[in-house]
């Protein structure tokens, strides 16, 4: 064991542990990441399995402010060392590779503090110090420990005879193998049809079941369902190629000699069953966290069908204090709802993570800054806010920035961390978040809203501020949507350039600038709310 504590141990080292520890060391804390593999980042060293990701690596944006580009990267660990995935590779999806090269250049930042090959198999707490146990007999101590060691389980559904069939984890991928065979695919997220759509070229009729509906991210603005890149799939369906989508709950899977047969009830139709033969049958039906690293003493409770932890709005479990949870098991806390299962949502999780963690070790506040209120000033920084903010913009109604109105500010934070803790939202305070209206039935034609002439709020991500006073919510007002995103002035920009600088309210007989229409909101919506900021100086 190692005579030292330190202050923080952080289990895996995939991206999730990398961002953390390159954070917190640069709060000057004493780090180790532990690593079970010869390499970081394990889990992308096999998957996905056919290796071609759907997180975007959006080269050139056309900005130049470096946090706005990262909200079309989302690959890159935060960092000021100039390390981004677009410089090594320019595809708009990556290759799971590259990836790989990208986190081990990312590591070598934290030199000796990742420790590889050092499994962790137990984590247990004596008092207020964590001992963690590797299997190649190290043992380390820690205040602080975060699990990021991702989910490394597959979830599996209660079907009789599931344990007989291949698991997208494990499964020979070779597609030669299904050259003129029947198959079958359990579930209807993107490992599916990712899955299915290697196949098309080789097999003879694909089946891709589950009981739910197939939902697609262009509805619901959530990644993790099904993108269009995986959809070729669907084309083949439609247009009756030999391959189906079928909406049934399979009960019953049997050998029957080199086949399968499967026994599934249909959805759409009650109590109606079919039973069909396969020569293959792979589910793909999700991931779930291990856990069993940790010792039963301090085990969380398991949420989402026990897929993942259960933890506070900051992460931490709520009846162990000083353990923390990061990267793509924080969805436990938005599940399917925002991107906290995903690079892009997690790592901006982690910077307000890390922020908790070193406030506990030094004995410090969250860290706040001190803007401008007077006259036009606030109104200038919510709009760079909203035009410029990742974080925001990549977590909608997640993250959020919170304003005093003595010009105290949080950047970047947990909406549910705030809204609970009184000294966050403090005596009086605006809220800013930017989120997703309504799209409808139709997301390929989007009804405008008029939000700001009092309709429904925009379908896009849009910004929204909430007024609290005393922890109540007095007030809440949805900005309209700007198809940039980028509600700054065309001057105040970079290149001076904007895609929509003015709109033409043809019910209405009036053309009004895109930037000022904003701005008139937030004065509108201070103005009504009793928000009276101090005159600028002359």
């Amino acid at each position: 064991m190692t005579s030292k504590t330190l202050d923080v141990c952080i289990v895996g080292a995939g991206p999730a542990g990398l961002q953390a520890a390159y954070l917190l060391r640069k709060k000057g804390l004493d780090v180790r990441l532990l690593e079970r593999g010869s390499g970081v980042s394990g889990f992308f060293r096999k998957f996905p399995r056919h290796r071609n990701f759907i997180s975007i690596n959006k080269v050139h944006t056309g900005l130049e402010d470096p946090d706005a580009r990262l909200r079309y990267d989302w690959n890159t660990l935060l960092n000021d060392d100039g390390l981004n995935v677009g410089d090594f590779t320019k595809k708009y999806f990556p290759k799971a590779d590259v990836y790989v090269e990208y986190l081990e250049r990312f590591a070598e930042n934290l030199g000796d503090d990742v420790i590889l090959e050092a499994e962790v198999e137990n984590v247990s707490k004596s008092g207020d110090i964590f001992t963690l146990h590797c299997a190649n007999g190290r043992s380390f101590r820690a205040h602080h420990v975060i699990i990021s060691s991702g989910v490394t389980k597959p979830w599996l559904p209660e079907v009789a005879g599931i344990d007989l069939i291949d698991n997208y984890m494990t499964f020979d991928a070779t597609p030669e193998r299904f050259d003129n065979k029947r198959v079958l695919i359990l579930g209807k997220g993107n490992a599916a049809f990712e899955t299915a759509q290697r196949m098309i070229e080789h097999a003879a009729s694909i089946h891709v079941m589950s009981p739910n509906p197939l939902k697609f991210a262009w509805n619901t603005h959530f990644v993790g369902h099904v993108r269009a890149v995986n959809t070729q799939f669907i084309d083949t369906y439609q247009l009756k190629s030999q391959n189906a989508v079928v909406d049934a709950e399979p009960v019953r899977i049997e050998r029957d000699g080199d086949t399968f047969l499967v026994t599934a009830r249909m959805t759409a139709a009650k109590d109606h069953e079919i039973v069909l033969r396969y020569d293959h049958v792979v589910g793909c039906t999700g991931f779930r966290w291990d856990a069993t690293v940790l010792d039963e003493a301090i085990r969380p409770k398991l949420r989402h069908f026990d897929k993942f932890p259960e933890m506070t709005p900051q992460w931490e479990a709520a009846e162990t204090p000083n353990l923390w949870f990061a990267g793509t098991i924080m969805q436990s806390r938005d599940f399917k709802k925002t991107m906290s299962g995903f690079v892009h949502g997690f790592r901006h999780n982690i910077a307000a993570l890390t922020e908790f963690i070193a406030g506990r070790v030094t004995g410090t506040p969250y860290p706040t800054d001190v803007i401008d209120m007077a006259g036009e000033a606030l109104v200038e920084e919510i709009i760079n806010r909203i035009s410029l903010s990742s974080a925001m913009f990549l977590q909608p109604g997640f993250l959020c920035d919170i304003v005093h109105m003595d010009g105290t500010r949080y950047r970047d934070i947990p909406v549910d961390w705030a809204t609970s803790d009184p000294e966050v939202l403090g005596t009086e305070s605006l809220m800013v978040t930017l989120e997703f209206g309504n799209f409808g039935q139709t997301p390929t034609h989007v009804q405008r809203a008029h939000t700001a002439f009092g309709g429904e709020p925009d379908p896009f991500i849009h910004p929204v501020l909430r007024h609290y006073r005393n922890g109540e919510l007095i007030g809440t007002t949805h900005l309209s949507d700007h198809l940039d995103a980028d509600w700054r002035r065309p001057e105040d920009k970079e290149d001076g350039a904007g895609t929509v600088t003015a709109m033409t309210f043809a019910d209405l007989g009036e053309t009004l600038s895109i930037a000022e229409v904003a701005r008139d909101q937030i004065r509108t919506f201070m103005r009504d709310q009793g928000l009276v900021l101090p005159m600028a100086a002359e």
